[in-house]
């Protein structure tokens, strides 16, 4: 590649950055009718009412279908692959409820009827069609009650992503055996007229890409002993780590359990905190390109496609992100509100007792938990940071996040590819990430470039990207991205040298600063069961109990919602799905810790408080 065209990409990726960086923090006009408290979601089976979260009709379909870039198989074959053991297609309304993700009817959005957060990726230069996630797949809730199912925009998903992971392969390892899946399948993919040599290429292909979500499972859990996630967890950071130090590292034994799964964390306010993940050790916001970087990280964590050239002068690396629609999907999530309470649905708040709890609140939660007004949610705001030392809940993620490893490929690499401090012989997986996702920015092409500014209305930038201007001038793209990328370099902890046999700081540059939980706003919380960081707690009441007064079994999948505990129904039992019992002593599940001055009130300050707590 010739250096003009190498400048040229790394001037998308500086005119991106700082466009977005700057507009982030601009809110458009949404398309569409505003949704209505109480009206249908579009698309969805069977019927589920809306919730009044500041979307319109046309924001929320296009968060549900609107692709980031990852890749999981080819779109025909979703289509039309079986499940295991019957000729029910995997993607049957019936199965993907079942995994407890939310089936959807055919609409326009969403032409072939795919469960929400399910969507069409194209690739730009082979025009090959894939079927992956986006963010809603994880990142929308619903809840029922008395028959009345509600959607929660944001929400956490009850998704069971390990088992789908296994499931999925066990589907199409199947329909590799068997000739009479085999011959149906390849009737549905193949092209009318299709020959015996294309349905030999066609089960090639099919084991290939087998071969490769196996191995993805197996190095994710490689011990069959490890506690299941089941549904509404995973391990998002251990994923992305064994992508980038592993499988993109061509490093299979650099490959780590997966065995800290969390919970997946409500959205709304997420693009207004200082910091994003259960850990904050991601910078985050308008003021930098971290929103940029935290979103291509989570596309290659469900499974987007990355090649770290061998050759370390190579500032840009091939990848399946897509850039242009990581920007919408940041901003329809900046415009995203909390759920308020739904006393048409649920039972009515009791306001004197709500009142009381406010006191509560006020006396021991609100030093952690700030109050934020659900008019002021799109302001800016800086989450509080907790030692784990001192909240005391599960430090799995934490031990597993600091895992050192050998970089590899990106040992002798800058940091931010362009810019930063070398990573090391041995590192954890925070600055691969880092170069990983900005290296694959640079390689996306101009037309991913001028559709995001149009998007983010950078259309200057855009033009003095090309236009001959100056360098040397402060307001060219390229030092303003330098100043953007000092703010995110300075909001961004250092990784420790773990190259020296030195002893590491304690200061909040040292490892210790990461060893903290994020507290953040509690608005909507009602609507975000399980609880703790590692969804350990069934319900906000038991989260108000001493440790050893929580439940140490229970069990999820029931959608069913309890309004006086606040939390989901545990049942053992469930006519429509199985159901995951969650044991509290296994690895990564301990529900101790979080027992401040609250766990002291009486039952009835306990109740006041969460009465309180319903109306954020």
């Amino acid at each position: 590649m010739s250096f003009k065209c190498l400048s040229l990409k790394h001037s998308c990726l500086i005119v991106i950055s700082a466009s977005l960086a700057f507009v982030l923090g601009c809110s458009s006009e949404q398309k569409g009718k505003a949704i209505e408290q109480g009206s249908e979601v579009t698309g969805a089976f069977p019927n589920v009412v809306n919730l009044d979260q500041s979307w319109t009709t046309d924001t929320q379909q296009a968060f549900y279908f609107t692709s980031q870039g990852s890749r999981i198989l080819p779109y025909k074959w979703f289509l039309y692959l079986e499940k295991a053991g019957s000729e029910m297609l995997f993607r049957d309304n019936k199965h993907i409820s079942q995994l407890r993700y939310l089936p959807e009817n055919k609409t326009t959005w969403n032409p072939d009827g795919l469960a929400v957060g399910f969507v069409k990726d194209v690739d730009k230069k082979t025009k090959q069609e894939w079927m992956g996630f986006n963010c809603a797949a994880c990142h929308t809730a619903q809840i029922e009650y008395k028959g009345i199912n509600i959607r929660i925009d944001g929400g956490p998903t009850l998704g069971d992503f390990e088992e789908f992971n296994k499931v999925l392969v066990k589907a199409m390892n199947e329909t590799y055996q068997s000739e009479e899946k085999f011959d149906r399948f390849a009737e549905n993919v193949l092209e009318k007229g299709y020959s015996a040599n294309d349905k030999v290429i066609l089960r090639r292909a099919l084991l290939e890409q087998t071969e490769i979500l196996a191995e993805r499972n197996q190095a994710n859990h490689p011990d069959p002993k490890q506690p299941a996630y089941g549904y509404g967890r995973v391990d998002a950071i251990g994923a992305i780590f064994n992508q980038i130090l592993s499988k993109s590292n061509d490093m299979p034994n650099n490959a780590r359990a997966s065995d800290a799964p969390v919970s997946y964390p409500f959205l709304w306010g997420t693009h207004q905190s200082d910091v994003v993940q259960w850990t904050g050790f991601a910078p985050n916001g308008p003021d930098s390109v971290g929103a940029l970087i935290r979103n291509g990280g989570e596309v290659l964590g469900v499974y987007g496609q990355l090649t770290i050239p061998d050759d370390k002068s190579v500032k840009h690396y091939q990848s399946s992100i897509q850039i242009e629609n990581l920007g919408k999907l940041e901003e329809w999530v900046a415009e995203l509100r909390s759920p308020m309470w739904p006393s048409e649905y649920l039972p009515a708040i009791d306001a004197v007792r709500a009142a009381e709890g406010e006191k509560h609140y006020a006396k021991y939660c609100v030093n952690c938990h700030q109050l934020i007004k659900r008019s002021d949610e799109g302001e800016k705001y800086t989450a509080v940071l907790t030692p784990q030392s001192e909240v005391g809940t599960d430090p799995q993620e934490i031990i597993n996040m600091l895992e050192i490893r050998e970089a590899g490929k990106y040992a002798q690499r800058k940091e931010f590819v362009l810019a930063g401090d070398v990573i090391p012989e041995n590192t954890n997986g925070l600055a691969p990430l880092v170069n990983a996702v900005v290296g694959s920015l640079l390689e996306h092409p101009i037309d991913t470039l001028e559709a995001a500014i149009t998007e983010y209305k950078g259309g200057e930038a855009a033009k003095q990207a090309s236009d001959g201007i100056d360098e040397n001038l402060d307001h060219h793209p390229r030092n303003i991205f330098k100043q953007k990328l000092t703010v995110f370099k300075n909001k961004y902890k250092k990784t420790p040298d773990v190259s020296s046999d030195k002893e590491t700081s304690s200061t909040p540059s040292g490892i210790d600063a990461f060893k903290v939980y994020k507290a953040r706003p509690l608005n909507g919380i009602w609507a975000t069961a399980p609880y703790l960081h590692n969804g350990s707690v069934p319900s906000l009441y038991e989260l108000l109990l001493p440790s050893d007064k929580r439940s140490k079994v229970f069990y999820l999948g029931s959608r069913e919602f309890d309004p006086v505990n606040v939390g989901y129904i545990s049942t053992s039992t469930l006519d429509d799905a199985p159901v995951f019992r969650y044991d509290t002593s296994l690895k990564g599940n301990s529900n101790e810790g979080h027992e401040y001055g609250v766990v002291e009130l009486t039952n009835i300050e306990k109740k006041e408080l969460l009465e309180y707590l319903k109306t954020l």
